[in-house]
């Protein structure tokens, strides 16, 4: 099932739903149905503006390794969504300015995902994924696991992920990441976000915003922004997926 790193439906259907089951951790304080085959390593928590909120699990099998991260559900989530000053990516040297808010959040979970990590067989396949802001946060994961840990099989699938850092994080992520690939929705407005280009004249300062390489684009509208941007148009994407 994994023996190839090639974009694979199969995947995606299964990273997928691995997206649409961290909500359920969310909503269930932590309980959620694991896909068959794999055991849960372990949940884990993060902080979204001091708000310490269920935000993804770690799970195995006999082939792979899932680092699963969800999308926007709370208010301090939004806050941090709108945190769009950069600074610098701090788990790999000169990578570039990264999103203020996703790295904020990150960095909170970051101790508890890479720790488990390096306890696991690094022959296995690491698979990183995430819907919404979690797409944000499997990129900021995926470069750090990339870099730091000793798995050498990977791919990195994100489902309506918005942009995450600047050229220079784009360049370097690229370089290091080849098996990373993006899900959108050409109906969808989040990953259209952050803007380019974002100017505060009151402190003179600009930051610039572009997306990471393999975008996979299919075109479906549902109606509405909330439905076009859900998981369900997403596992219907991957569907589309040949």
């Amino acid at each position: 099932m994994f023996s190839s790193l090639a974009v694979n439906k199969t995947i995606g259907k299964l990273l997928a739903n691995c997206c649409e089951q961290t909500y359920e951790q969310y909503l269930n304080n932590g309980v959620f149905t694991c896909p068959e085959g794999f055991r849960v390593v372990q949940g884990f928590q993060a902080k979204a503006i001091k708000k310490t909120e269920w935000f993804g699990f770690i799970l195995e099998s006999e082939e792979s390794i899932i680092v699963a991260f969800r999308g926007t559900q709370s208010d301090p989530d939004w806050i941090a969504d709108s945190l769009i000053t950069q600074r610098e990516y701090p788990y790999t040297a000169n990578s570039g300015n990264v999103h203020s808010g996703f790295l904020s959040i990150y960095e909170t979970c970051r101790d508890t995902i890479m720790e488990a990590l390096v306890k696991l067989p690094s022959n296995k396949t690491l698979l990183v994924t995430g819907h919404s802001l979690g797409g944000a946060l499997a990129v900021l994961h995926m470069l750090d696991a990339r870099v730091n840990t000793s798995f050498n099989n990977y791919i990195m699938y994100s489902f309506a992920g918005p942009k995450v850092g600047d050229l220079a994080f784009k360049n370097y992520y690229n370089l290091q990441v080849a098996n990373s690939y993006r899900f959108v929705n050409l109906f969808d407005v989040v990953p259209l976000l952050p803007p380019r280009k974002i100017s505060l004249e009151k402190i003179e300062r600009e930051w610039e915003y572009f997306h990471v390489n393999n975008p996979l684009t299919f075109a479906m509208n549902m109606g509405s922004i909330i439905k076009n941007h859900g998981m369900p148009t997403y596992i219907a994407g991957v569907e589309r997926l040949t």
